[in-house]
């Protein structure tokens, strides 16, 4: 693995943002943003640690989530076959008039995983700053949305953390039919990972 250098990798970022706000084509910047996530990830797969065919996955497929496709949080480092697997079965435009996920494209499981191995990997690294790993509070948003939370639902953390704890959390029409069905009820937070808060009625 090849360690970053904390100067090097911020004069990536800037180019990245600067290519970004200057409004440079969308090749242009996917290409400053690819060459920024392999670089902050060590130029190996974050999930198998293979250092050949590597490329910068969006985790938050971009065709959905047009917002995160510069997001230094939504990328990833992965190999040729870690890559493979998250496209498998379905890699084309989804029907949006179908509920997220409905035809196995997003993944969500697979997207809390990454979302969860990448912080890890800042954290054991050294490197868990938020402007390294940042998701906007619109990419945020989306994925309360998608999980049926208010957009002021509280998650604690940077917002990499906070990515994954929503994707963690099981979806609130669900959790509450279920609690309901069985003389429960739930307050409006979400119930977070190891958490619980539930009230017979």
């Amino acid at each position: 693995m090849i360690e970053p250098d904390i100067q090097l990798l911020n004069s990536k970022l800037s180019k990245l943002q600067k290519a970004v706000s200057e409004g440079r084509s969308r090749s242009y910047c996917l290409s400053k943003w690819s060459d920024f996530v392999r670089y902050r990830d060590g130029q190996r797969c974050v999930d198998c640690h293979e250092v050949n065919g590597l490329a910068a996955h969006h985790i938050f497929r971009k065709v959905i989530a047009s917002p995160a496709q510069f997001d230094p949080g939504n990328g990833i480092t992965l190999c040729r076959q870690c890559h493979k697997e998250c496209h498998k079965d379905f890699n084309r435009r989804p029907n949006m008039s179908l509920p997220i996920d409905a035809e196995g494209g997003e993944k969500l499981e697979v997207m809390e995983r990454l979302y969860c191995i990448l912080y890890q990997d800042s954290v054991e690294r050294d490197l868990a700053h938020e402007p390294f790993y940042s998701l906007s509070a619109i990419v945020i948003s989306m994925l309360k949305k998608m999980h049926g939370h208010s957009a002021n639902s509280h998650f604690p953390g940077s917002s990499l953390q906070q990515a994954f704890m929503i994707l963690a959390t099981c979806e609130k029409q669900t959790r509450d039919a279920l609690l309901a069905a069985n003389g429960f009820s739930v307050g409006a937070e979400p119930i977070l990972p190891g958490t619980m808060q539930i009230f017979r009625k």
